[in-house]
């Protein structure tokens, strides 16, 4: 009498490759769900503006003036930056553009702040 041991049917294949994909689809879903990122632009501790960076989408502008001086500040898509800045020595400008959480752009003469969260 024979024993075939290792024969495995078309369904036993079939159910084996469709568990094998079935075991990717957690790294798939934690991709897909990505922590939510948010640039907070604050002027003297007063928090002025909250951009979603996670969402957003294309280019956008946005000026801050204050009795300091004057701040040119870019979302592009993920990211965010101070284009143009009329404090002395610009550092803020030279930070250049930032998108991970933790990361800061400060311009102390203006007492600018922008944090993503």
């Amino acid at each position: 009498m024979k024993h075939h041991l290792s024969i495995l049917t078309r369904a036993d294949r079939l159910l084996l490759a469709s568990l094998a994909l079935l075991s990717f689809a957690p790294l798939l879903l934690m991709r897909e769900s990505a922590p939510l990122r948010t640039a907070v632009i604050s002027v003297d501790g007063s928090v002025r503006r909250e951009i979603p960076l996670t969402t957003h989408r294309g280019r956008e502008t946005i000026t801050i003036k204050t009795a300091e001086g004057r701040n040119t500040i870019v979302i592009d898509d993920s990211t965010i930056a101070v284009t143009d800045a009329d404090c002395p020595d610009r550092i803020c400008v030279k930070t250049g553009p930032i998108r991970k959480k933790g990361e800061v752009i400060a311009c102390l003469p203006h007492r600018l702040l922008i944090e993503i969260r």
